[in-house]
């Protein structure tokens, strides 16, 4: 007699639950990589003796490119929780050229070191609504028109002041409301919704976000869900495919359930950029690999980011290139923090 296919799908489920909560730490972890992503026996094998894992993950729309990079770090979850919070410090590498983070509420002082790539003010001198070499929304794109004197002596300076205090009112708008306050870009003729992009991002790694309710609820819901989380707000200007491109990234940090696999689980969310990406979230999970006698981590990193360079008729090469050197990046970022928090004693 067949089994109703709802019947398969629950016991599927009870032994995987089974399965993670009666195993030693050290089977769970392992039970956990397998079930979300699809490890094998011999992944895990390479991980725990010290390799990185990689790979390019599926992605269901055109702008789209997803990388996967894991590895296990000898350190405990609250020491990566104690670096991490110190971003500027973390993220420091010869790729990030400025970094630095806004005040709550935010200030202009919070970007007073921020140097505008010159090249990006003369984009703004010809900047107009739906064709604007600088991603900006409409409203931002008025604004900048109305308060530079493009004749004047000073005018670079003009632009490089009145584009931080935007950047500053877009990050007061954000803490206040979420989603709804991020800019409609309007620098071309593509009109995107953020809040549907970041759903978008999510949607795609469900079979991670499906156990962080907590962590999906604070991102989506931000700053009205009410999940406790240590948060920071930051910009940086990094160099991207030889380019600077400024941004602002919401970090987010929340400590999961002590009875399941994973300990904290940490977002990083676009808020703005300034060139290529229409939106960007990246999620780490940081899980014990074994009991704390022996301190180790494996850190779990995906990111989803929405790329307008794919578009024409070599848009899927530059899809492949750009694929390529993201799972490149991630592999070479896990390398720079394992050798870093193995060589430091655990907090």
């Amino acid at each position: 007699m067949r089994r109703p296919r709802q019947w398969l799908l629950f016991a599927a489920l009870a032994s995987t639950l089974a399965l993670l909560e009666g195993a030693s730490p050290q089977d769970a972890a392992h039970a956990f990589l397998t079930t979300t992503f699809g490890l094998s026996p011999a992944e895990i094998g390479r991980l725990d003796a010290g390799h990185v894992l990689t790979r390019t993950l599926a992605a269901g729309h055109s702008r789209e490119v997803g990388t996967l990079g894991i590895v296990r770090i000898a350190t405990t979850p609250e020491t990566y929780v104690e670096r991490v919070s110190d971003i500027v410090s973390f993220k420091r590498t010869e790729d990030v050229l400025q970094i630095g983070t806004f005040s709550d509420p935010p200030l202009v002082d919070d970007l007073a070191t921020l140097i505008i790539p010159e090249d990006d003010i003369r984009r703004l001198q010809k900047c107009r609504v739906g064709d604007c070499g600088v991603r900006l929304s409409a409203e931002a794109i008025r604004q900048l028109a109305a308060s530079v004197d493009w004749k004047a002596a000073d005018a670079a300076a003009q632009a490089g002041r009145a584009l931080r205090e935007l950047l500053v009112q877009l990050v007061a708008r954000y803490r206040e409301n979420g989603t709804t306050a991020l800019m409609t870009y309007a620098d071309g003729e593509r009109h995107l919704e953020p809040g549907a992009e970041l759903a978008g991002l999510i949607a795609a790694d469900e079979p991670a976000w499906r156990h962080l309710p907590d962590l999906r609820r604070h991102v989506l819901a931000y700053p009205h869900a009410g999940i406790p989380a240590t948060e920071v707000v930051y910009w940086s200007k990094e160099r991207v495919s030889k380019r600077p491109v400024v941004s602002i990234t919401h970090l987010s940090i929340v400590r999961q359930a002590a009875d399941g696999p994973v300990r904290y689980a940490i977002s990083s969310r676009q808020v703005y950029a300034m060139h290529y990406f229409d939106a960007s979230l990246g999620l780490t999970l940081l899980v014990p690999a074994q009991p704390s006698s022996s301190p180790a981590t494996y850190v779990v990193y995906l990111n989803r980011s929405r790329i307008d360079l794919f578009d024409g008729m070599f848009g899927r090469v530059a899809r492949r290139i750009v694929s390529g050197r993201a799972r490149s990046l991630v592999g070479e970022q896990l390398t720079r923090l394992q050798r870093t928090l193995n060589a430091r004693p655990p907090g």
